[in-house]
């Protein structure tokens, strides 16, 4: 019984987080990768359907597997312990992947124009 308490829970939870969280930065990625590629608004659009892809795939790819992984809980405090532990990786890992993705972005923006313009004409 804890263990459906907890995926009632942690599902809708992990999916705030994927869909609000991955709209809103969706939505202000776009300003920046705009300022880092030279308002190439094509290029941008792309890229930013790419990340959005990426970050959906990457949070219900790991709320998947998380699902399968609960022990048996056996009191409220597990179930608590549980959602802290699981919520806490996705969103440590999910910012790991934003801040690479920000430096990536910002150290090789000439070289992923460059690679796109080759491949567009």
């Amino acid at each position: 019984m804890y263990n459906l308490i907890a995926y009632c829970i942690y599902l809708p939870i992990t999916a705030y987080i994927t869909l609000v969280i991955g709209k809103d930065l969706n939505q202000k990625g776009e300003v920046l990768l705009l300022q880092s590629f030279h308002h190439k608004v094509e290029l941008v659009q792309t890229l930013n359907r790419f990340l959005l892809i990426g970050y959906y795939l990457l949070n219900l790819g790991y709320a998947a597997i998380s699902l399968n992984l609960f022990e048996q809980l056996y009191s409220p405090q597990e179930v608590l312990e549980a959602l802290v532990l699981r919520i806490g990786i996705i969103l440590i890992s999910l910012g790991m992947v934003h801040y690479m993705n920000l430096f990536v972005f910002t150290k090789y923006a000439p070289k992923i124009q460059q690679l796109f313009s080759n491949h567009s004409h």
